[in-house]
């Protein structure tokens, strides 16, 4: 018997709200959907809502797997080389951009240091 029926959020540290907010916004496609002292709740048009926290910690979502950096989030899109080329334009830093045989893979580090992962399967 499953006990979980799907996953409602994911939580995700940012050193300054407001400009986690205008960042994932303005350069993802997110939308705000509430906006709390601390924190705020963000969506795309679908799967789980992410909710940004505001933190002075030292803490990031990115952890190692032989030394390299890998995101906790990967995320689909339908034009993954226009994604990278608006990032670049704005300076994002990206770690990772190839086709890695199933897909075209970008990695990319947020404000805050939180590296997100997004893929493009082959046809």
């Amino acid at each position: 018997m499953a006990h979980l029926e799907s996953l409602l959020h994911v939580q995700i540290p940012v050193k300054n709200l407001e400009e986690g907010i205008d960042w994932y916004c303005n350069h993802l496609g997110f939308s705000l959907q509430a906006r709390y002292r601390t924190s705020a709740f963000l969506a795309l048009s679908a799967g789980p809502t992410l909710m940004l926290w505001e933190t002075d910690e030292q803490t990031s979502t990115t952890f190692t797997v032989d030394q390299q950096p890998m995101p906790v989030f990967l995320y689909t899109t339908s034009d993954v080389h226009a994604l990278h080329d608006y990032l670049q334009a704005h300076e994002v830093s990206i770690t990772h951009y190839q086709n890695d045989g199933f897909g075209w893979v970008l990695k990319f580090f947020d404000p805050s240091g939180n590296m997100w992962g997004v893929i493009q399967k082959n046809n």
